[in-house]
């Protein structure tokens, strides 16, 4: 029996202080801000197929100095259409944008990604969305906390349970 999922999970960051993200970022200057903005600024992100209640972890890496981490609220409307925001103080200059998510599989979707992931039951599944990335990248946690990097696709066919 082949196992499909309807429709491949999602993530992205929809906009930053109010200015919409382009629906395909190229990762240069993709959002730019006026001089006279103030911080924090809002980022917002909208989910597809990601189970609601899950958080957010926005990742901002300047061009110059450290990365600093948010956490968002659960993510709220429905698992098919969700959204959630964080508020952020972004610093002077570029800076890049990543935004990550993680949830935990059922047993036996996890026993079918196994084969993507040497044969060990994944647990979980982290989705990243970096701005200017047309990718997303796809992460499978197995149940010993080994990771492993997969096309999205692979969470859309699932392949055979056996």
């Amino acid at each position: 029996q082949v196992v499909f999922v309807n429709n491949i999970p999602s993530l992205r960051i929809a906009s930053i202080g109010g200015i919409a993200v382009p629906a395909t970022p190229t990762g240069t200057a993709d959002v730019t801000f006026p001089a006279s903005q103030t911080t924090p600024v809002s980022v917002v992100f909208e989910t597809a197929n990601v189970p609601t209640g899950n958080t957010i972890t926005l990742r901002v890496l300047p061009a110059y100095g450290n990365f600093t981490e948010a956490i968002s609220p659960a993510i709220t409307g429905s698992n098919s259409s969700g959204t959630t925001s964080v508020n952020v103080t972004l610093p002077q200059g570029p800076s890049t944008l990543q935004a990550v998510t993680s949830y935990t599989i059922t047993v036996a979707l996890g026993n079918i990604l196994s084969r993507f992931a040497q044969n060990e039951r994944v647990e979980k599944v982290e989705l990243m969305a970096t701005l200017g990335q047309t990718t997303q990248t796809v992460r499978l946690i197995t149940v010993s906390g080994k990771q492993y990097e997969v096309p999205a696709s692979i969470l859309q066919i699932a392949g055979s349970n056996g």
